[in-house]
């Protein structure tokens, strides 16, 4: 062997090589999805949205449920929020991108048409430069609010960051007292289904974000999200597909952007009132209907969307009859 390669092989290792081999060696994956849980914990932490809550929010307040469970059973209603990171990427987009989900979970929707247990969720588009990623480099690009996701009442919203000030941190979502649809602007609140109301609200910002992993590998206890008894599981998938994200690059006009435009003649109808809804969750034939025709416009709708249409689909016509008070299951 030359002499160079055993003087090579006999000089000790830096400690800059010692400190990335130990680092290297210690980051830990539990969700297997290629992001280091302290990595994903911290931008969790840093783009946590501020929620503005109503102070007469009949569920009190985004609730902790035991884990370990099969099936969700409150804990405690303290404003706890659960948490979701996975990397992504894009042809449209350039630089490292991770998708953050923050659930607010509830134990139950008591507006009209209220069900037990209520499951909805703001998610951020962030981004690095380099592929080191590290935490001071990420940056908002993209905001999503859920509001009545996949029913007929669909008024599911998304933003540039930069235009709600929100690329360094979590950008402030009005929740609809009782139903819990989240808005990216108060404005919208008003124009679901007439159901929801953003009135007397009060700034929350969750001091504890509960990381749920992925799918295939729940985390920290949260079984209970394949429970049957709501659709939380299915929450679980993409936000930002990449016809969502070539929108809203593309976009010009600032503000904020409804994705579920097509289904406005719909809304009107529950729009007119209380009275109306309620008429039809109770006006027999009439009702199958009026959801039939409702279901067939929000499947040829959806179908279009910006979200997966699968997931979509599957929960269209469940959801819908949840809003409405026929199906509370």
């Amino acid at each position: 062997m030359p002499l160079f390669l055993l003087v090579c092989l006999a000089l000790p290792l830096r400690p800059a090589d010692v400190e990335d081999e130990v680092r290297a060696a210690v980051i830990l994956d539990a969700d297997r999805d290629g992001l280091g849980d302290e990595l994903e914990q911290a931008l969790l932490e840093q783009f946590v949205p501020v929620l503005q809550l109503s102070a007469r929010e009949c569920d009190g307040l985004p609730a902790v449920f035991h884990p370990g469970l099969p099936q969700p059973q409150l804990l405690a209603r303290n404003g706890t929020l659960y948490g979701q990171a996975f990397p992504r990427t894009s042809s449209a987009v350039s630089g490292r991108l991770i998708e953050l989900h923050y659930y607010h979970l509830w134990t139950r929707d008591c507006g009209r048409g209220g069900h037990d247990l209520d499951a909805e969720h703001v998610s951020v588009l962030v981004r690095a430069q380099t592929t080191a990623g590290a935490q001071d480099e990420w940056k908002a690009l993209f905001w999503y609010a859920a509001a009545h996701e996949d029913t007929v009442c669909d008024f599911s919203s998304a933003a540039k960051a930069k235009d709600l000030e929100a690329e360094d941190r979590g950008a402030t979502v009005w929740v609809s007292r009782g139903k819990h649809a989240s808005f990216l602007h108060r404005g919208a609140c008003t124009w679901g289904c007439g159901g929801d109301v953003c009135e007397n609200s009060k700034a929350w910002r969750a001091t504890r974000i509960i990381n749920v992993g992925e799918a295939r590998a729940l985390l920290n206890g949260t079984e209970w999200i394949r429970s049957t008894h709501w659709p939380m599981l299915e929450k679980l998938g993409i936000d930002f597909t990449e016809e969502l994200m070539v929108s809203l690059n593309k976009r010009k006009d600032p503000g904020v952007m409804t994705l579920h435009v097509p289904l406005r003649a719909p809304q009107a109808v529950l729009l007119a009132g209380d009275s109306t809804a309620d008429a039809l969750a109770v006006s027999g034939n009439k009702t199958g209907g009026a959801i039939e025709t409702a279901g067939t416009r929000t499947g040829n709708a959806v179908a279009k969307s910006t979200k997966g249409t699968g997931r979509a689909l599957r929960a269209t016509f469940r959801e819908t009859g949840r809003f409405l008070g026929i199906n509370r299951k």
